[in-house]
Order: structure tokens, then sequence, then C-alpha cells
């Protein structure tokens, strides 16, 4: 808990430093990940109603209001006339408090001050009933009960699992080449053009070993590096070089307790866009500002694949890696892997890859390569957990809650194949993140598979509650198809 505890307090002193730093919670986070979890794919085309504003303000004084902001929302909400509302003073809490009070259970009563808590659980509750119109005593009274309330605490706790992927989606949105690569979500790389590399037929059937790598650009960047990888290029056993001494653009260190693989956590290596093994290239032609996770948990894998492949066979490899940066950012978005085995036409090596310049937990500019903690939930004693051993009524956990939710929001459905599919996916994700923990990783691997557990029971949610909303005559009411 100290090194927790020590990541919070960091993530303080960060936001006191650095205008715009994103505290637990990001409202432009929420927004995103809401409308996705609401209508899926066509979140965007939602972006812009009236509706969607309501609920989102209303979820914004239920849950991250705090230290007097939210009074321009709280106008825009009595300019719909969604009934008696209260001031902002009744309505205000201390930022310190805001995980306890609008980050536990639904149903949770903060004890320093129960008629605020109360006041903004029903402020979202009657915003609800606005917009769907379940009728005029939850309107103007809120309701503990039924399909208003459920729809009410489901937004409550999808605010919860927003701050847990604590990752702005749009900061990691590319768009590059013929590609538009889509916001990290808890795999550290993605295929690109369904896995096929984009070497020409000519180079597909190059047998001459080589190794080229651009030069910097006028801003002190890589360009692409392109290789045909044999064992006549690939460099003897402790031939690396120090590199100490080069510093990569944007390279801007920060050092980080108990949320990585290590430590503690460096968060930047000097990241080989062909690795040494491949080519034995160490200069700052061929090194980019990475992560530790673009490097171990993206890049590693493909090039050990290479090179396994490369020592057993004596065959050349197509590789090119290519370090995509927007605009004028001084760090690479990510880095796009391209590789085909030579001699056999593709059957032992070939792949389109791109692996993410991320480190989950960590808030990245790639502009110049600033970084601090964006994640202040983990083993957060003041917010409910996502996922806990033998999750019940008196342990619950988030999907425990959610799951109490679903089942009166789509009480009609539940024995339905879009029903009980989602709810066998969301076993099986809860089953997994209960788990983790208990097979002696490290505390920090730990925090790793959480993540992507947190990502996926997100992505269960983004495909099947959608489907179901649109079977749910309230929500066709206010959202036509």
């Amino acid at each position: 808990m100290m090194k927790r505890f020590s990541a919070f307090l960091l993530a303080i002193c960060l936001s006191v430093s650095f205008p715009g730093i994103a505290s637990a919670c990001d409202e432009n986070q929420t927004g995103t990940y809401m409308a996705q979890i609401l209508f899926g794919d066509s979140a965007l085309s939602h972006e812009s109603d009236e509706k969607v504003k309501m609920l989102l303000n209303a979820l914004y004084m239920c849950s991250m209001q705090s230290d007097g902001a939210g009074q321009e929302k709280l106008d825009f909400l009595k300019g719909k006339r969604i009934g008696i509302i209260p001031s902002l003073p009744n309505l205000n809490i201390k930022g310190a408090y805001l995980s306890e009070c609008s980050h536990n259970r639904w149903e949770y009563e903060y004890a320093a001050d129960k008629t605020i808590q109360s006041n903004r659980r029903k402020l979202l509750q009657k915003t609800v009933n606005k917009v769907f119109d379940f009728g005029f005593i939850d309107n103007w009274f809120g309701s503990d009960s039924g399909k208003c309330n459920s729809f009410a605490a489901f937004l409550y706790y999808s605010h919860i699992l927003c701050d847990y992927l604590a990752d702005d989606p749009a900061n990691t949105e590319v768009l590059f080449k013929k590609y538009t690569v889509p916001a990290y979500a808890g795999q550290a790389h993605i295929p690109l053009n369904r896995d096929k590399p984009s070497f020409t037929e000519e180079e597909k059937k190059c047998t001459e070993s080589f190794a080229k790598f651009s030069l910097l650009d006028n801003q002190g960047r890589c360009g692409a590096a392109f290789a045909n990888i044999c064992s006549d290029i690939m460099p003897p056993a402790n031939s690396r070089q120090q590199n100490g001494n080069i510093e990569p653009s944007g390279w801007n260190q920060g050092k980080y307790s108990g949320i990585g693989n290590s430590e503690p956590l460096y968060l930047y290596h000097r990241c080989h866009l062909i690795a040494h093994q491949l080519a034995g290239e160490d200069g700052e032609i061929n090194l980019i500002t990475g992560t530790r996770y673009l490097n171990i948990e993206g890049m590693k894998t493909f090039e050990d694949k290479v090179a396994r492949y490369v020592s057993e066979t004596s065959n050349h490899v197509l590789y090119r890696a290519t370090p995509v940066f927007m605009g004028d950012n001084q760090v690479a978005s990510g880095v796009q892997l391209e590789a085909y085995s030579v001699e056999d036409a593709g059957k032992g090596i070939c792949f389109n890859v791109y692996c993410y310049n991320v480190q989950p937990g960590i808030h990245i500019n790639y502009t110049n390569g600033n970084n601090w903690v964006s994640d202040t939930t983990f083993e957060n004693e003041d917010m409910i957990p996502f996922a806990t051993p033998n999750a019940s009524e008196s342990n619950p956990d988030l999907i425990f809650e959610m799951n109490r939710h679903l089942a009166v929001i789509f009480d009609d459905q539940k024995n339905s194949d879009n029903y009980m599919t989602m709810m066998n996916e969301i076993t099986a994700v809860a089953d997994q993140a209960r788990a983790a923990g208990n097979s002696g990783e490290t505390r920090a691997k730990y925090y790793m598979k959480l993540k992507e557990y947190e990502y996926e029971y997100f992505k269960v949610l983004k495909k099947n509650v959608p489907l179901l909303l649109k079977k749910e005559d309230f929500f066709k009411s206010a959202f036509k198809p």
C-alpha cells in the first residue's frame, strides 16, 4: 500500500505542477467511453445529441463534480426542466473526498454528508427519467428501484470503469498511411492490413542481406528502418554498444513504482527500431523514445520470432520498422513492424502489426515526452474494486454490482441469446480478473493483468449493451434508430 500511496501523492504533485493533468476523473475520457458503451460503433453519430449531453452532465454532477466546478452543467440541466435541482453548494464536495463519495457502491452512504450525496444521486436519477420518461414521480423525486434507478446506477458504475481504464482514447488513436489505428484497448499490438506486409513483389524475391536506416529529420526524429535479416548481419553475442549518452527525440525520463514490470519502473527505453539481435545497430538512427511496455510487451515478441526463425533456417527475412509520429510530435505514437520470410514466400514469417507506445497507468504527452500518473485507482480503498475474490452482496466488486443492475434493466430479455451471451462473456472476464494476483505475481504484474481484464470487460459491454438497449422501449423512445 505504501508504494501505491506514493504513486498517489506523485499524481497529486504533478496535477499541481502541470495544467490540464487528469485526476482520477477525466470528463473527456468518460464521455468517449460512455458513448461507446451505450451506442457501440454508432457512438459518433450521437455525440451532439442533447439527451446524451443531459445524461453526461448529470453523470458529471453525480460522479465527477468537486471544488465548486460544474455551474454551467447545472444551468444546462435546469434549462431542460428536469425538476427541482439543488444549488451548486448543495451538490459540491471537496476533491479529496470524491472517491469515497462517488466511486463506491451506488447505495453507499457518505457519512461526512449524506444529504449532498443523496442530492447528487437523485439528480442523476431524475435526469435519466427525464430522458427516458419512466414517470412523473421518478422525474420529480427520483427512484430507488426499477429501471430508472438501475440505469442511473449503470451510468454511475460505467463511469467508475472509465476511471479504471485511466487512458484518454483520443490520445492513442492514429491515422497514418492508409491505416486507421483504434485507441489502445489493453492489447500491446494489433494487426494491420489483415496482418499482411506491404513489401513489393521485387523486394519479396531479394536474397541479399542489408540494413538501411533513415537519417534523422530536422527535428532529430528517426525514420523507417529497413533490412533483409540473415545470419550474416546478425551480431555476435555480447556485442551491444553502450548508448546511455544518446537521448532520442522526446526523451524525458520518468520513474514510477509499482505499475510496470520492473521495480522501480523507468518509463522510457532507448528502443531499437530494428532490434540489436537482428542487425547490431545501436546508434541514434535506430533509437526512439519508447516505453518499456512498447519494447517488452509490444515489439520483443516479434523480434524474437524473427531471430529464432533465421537462426533455425538461415533464410532471409524482410523487416521494416516505421516509427509513427503524429505532426510535429517528438515521441512516436507507436511503431509499425512488417516482416516476410523470403525463401519460403512468407510461410515461416509474415506479419504487419502496430505496436502502441503506451504505458498503462501513465499519461504521455507525445508532443514533448512529458509524462505523469494517470491512474490513481489501483488499490484505492475508497473505491469499489474492479474485481475481488469471492465477490458477493457483502463483498461486492464493480462487476458484481453492474450485473445486479443489468439484470433489472434487461429483465424482459434475460432469456434472450444476446443477454445470455453477454453474461457468459462477463463471467469469463470476471473469473480471470478475480483470480488475478493469486499466483504469486509481483504487484506490478498483477496491475498489468488487471488492466487487460478491465479493457476486456469494457469491450464486452461495448459489444453487447447497445444490442440489448435497441430492444428496450424506453431506450428506443429516446434514441430513434
